[in-house]
């Protein structure tokens, strides 16, 4: 039964070494279950990941519980490597006793390779904003800050890690506002339009600060929804005295 399971199954003794060897994971290897039993499982890692999985895997082993799932970068005899998630269960004899391990692998190259690759892009994004000398603040679809620049957080005193998961408007209090369209900024409306205008907020330091401040709602291309709202603070124009 374990010859016909469509993913790579192996057993492995108290030492590491590889004592049983299903087909799948003879084809995950390319090579064949003589020239992977006797071998032990780190001869498939990287080097990177050696160490620490064998310290792991030891570490299981004295505390004999079963270890959690996880991923591991394993090669095939063409050098080419896969990243692979990791289901253990420890091997016990008619005792309790551990007596090695089986592991279950599966292939997830692809997805973590779209996770790596959506994971650098959010921070080439995060960089770039990072780098606008304007203010800018971003809030979800409920008001609540997700996002603060380093130029906003010099501008209102509040650091990013104090306003992210606030409220926006209790976060960045707004004493007055005007626009040419006369209407008065409402963040929640400007989930619908763009709002541009004159603004008197509150500072972290209590002190108020004219400035000319830009709300833009933030849409999701592919589905046509708001997600929520962008808030630009350009340049301060006069900051005035204390509350």
């Amino acid at each position: 039964m374990i010859q016909d399971l469509p993913v790579a199954y192996t057993e492995v003794d108290t030492a590491g070494i590889f004592r049983v060897v299903n087909d799948a994971a003879c084809r995950l290897h390319k090579m064949s279950a003589e020239q992977i039993i006797g071998r032990t499982i780190w001869e498939f890692l990287p080097n990177t990941e050696a160490a620490r999985s064998r310290t792991d895997f030891f570490h299981a082993m004295e505390s004999g519980e079963d270890p959690p799932v996880v991923r591991r970068s394993l090669f095939s005899a063409n050098g080419e490597f896969c990243t692979h998630e990791l289901h253990r269960r420890m091997l016990r004899d008619s005792d309790g006793t551990a007596i090695g391990m089986c592991i279950a692998s599966f292939d997830v190259s692809e997805a973590e390779a779209l996770h790596q690759q959506t994971r650098r892009a959010q921070l080439w994004l995060g960089s770039v904003v990072d780098a606008i000398p304007q203010a800018v603040i971003a809030t979800d679809a409920l008001g609540f800050v997700r996002f603060v620049n380093p130029s906003a957080e010099q501008m209102i005193g509040w650091s990013a890690r104090e306003l992210i998961g606030q409220q926006i408007e209790k976060g960045l209090p707004i004493l007055r506002s005007s626009s040419a369209s006369l209407k008065p900024l409402s963040f929640r409306n400007a989930l619908d339009e763009v709002w541009n205008g004159d603004v008197e907020l509150v500072k972290r330091d209590r002190q108020t600060l004219s400035v000319w401040l830009s709300a833009s709602p933030i849409i999701d291309k592919e589905t046509g929804s708001t997600n929520g709202v962008v808030i630009v603070l350009p340049s301060a124009r006069a900051t005035a005295s204390s509350r």
